[in-house]
């Protein structure tokens, strides 16, 4: 793979980080990113308002000032993840539901899976988020659960106790592994994932994986459908919107699959209002 390809694919990778108390650990971070050719960095509600100018920050970076300086910090993860096409929640906890599981390695082939698809079918690359939580408490279920993939470091299931800063040099340093030399997994998500038939009239940007802002709207869509139904009861509405959230995230949608789910949705509970005033 040539250096340009590489630096391409990395640049669409987005390292999300959820309620960071620490600044020091936002320069590790960034230190981490930068020996991997990565620089887009988000944090979200962060403990200090200024933490990529905290001293401790800046001295950890060890020189990577340039993603400091660059980092977006917002108020929330839906914030973090808009333009993002699919994101990958780490935790070391499992669930009892939550989208797909992927180790590091997996989600690393699966991620250049995708851009080398993208590449050979000329359209856009996905932008990927990987999404890591507060130090202490890491991403509680409904941040989990805005994900499309759950992703786990194979570490030692007696002292599975990484840090956010090694956590995050893992996971970059497998991309950039899998960027730069492949891996016969690319091969495997390539065959495995990538299934969904083509409509020759489609666009490259119809065939595009939706964001996750879409799917979201797409998702609320569906809420209302089923509360109009009957079929939900809006009180306790969670767990059964957990349920198609995790059936969704199981695929990545297209544009165009999103705007039909929304246009079956949208049909039902028009067709349903009309009943009512008839």
């Amino acid at each position: 793979m040539n250096s340009q390809t590489v630096l391409a694919q990395l640049s669409q990778i987005r390292i999300v980080l959820v309620r960071t108390s620490h600044p020091g650990n936002v320069g590790q971070v960034a230190r981490a990113m930068a020996n991997m050719g990565l620089s887009e960095l988000y944090i979200t509600s962060p403990r200090f308002a200024d933490m990529t100018r905290q001293p401790d920050a800046i001295s950890l970076a060890s020189g990577a000032t340039d993603v400091l300086e660059a980092a977006h910090i917002v108020a929330d993860l839906a914030s973090a993840l808009v333009g993002v096409n699919c994101a990958y929640a780490f935790s070391a906890r499992p669930r009892d539901l939550s989208p797909p599981m992927r180790t590091s390695g997996e989600a690393a082939a699966e991620v250049m899976a995708q851009f080398e698809t993208a590449l050979a079918q000329n359209r856009p690359m996905p932008k990927i988020a990987f999404v890591f939580g507060a130090e202490r408490s890491g991403l509680v279920n409904d941040e989990v659960m805005m994900c499309q993939r759950l992703c786990q470091i194979e570490a030692n299931p007696e002292y599975n106790s990484l840090n956010l800063a090694q956590a995050v040099q893992v996971m970059t340093y497998s991309l950039r592994q899998v960027a730069l030399h492949g891996s016969d997994n690319i091969r495997n998500a390539q065959t495995h994932l990538f299934t969904t038939p083509k409509i020759q009239t489609e666009t490259p940007v119809q065939q595009q994986t939706a964001d996750v802002q879409k799917v979201e709207g797409m998702l609320m869509h569906w809420e209302q459908m089923l509360i109009e139904l009957g079929l939900m009861n809006p009180e306790i509405s969670t767990e059964m919107m957990a349920r198609v959230r995790a059936l969704f995230a199981r695929t990545q949608l297209t544009h165009n699959e999103v705007n039909f789910l929304r246009g079956i949705a949208r049909a039902v509970i028009e067709g349903k209002n009309q009943a009512k005033d008839t």
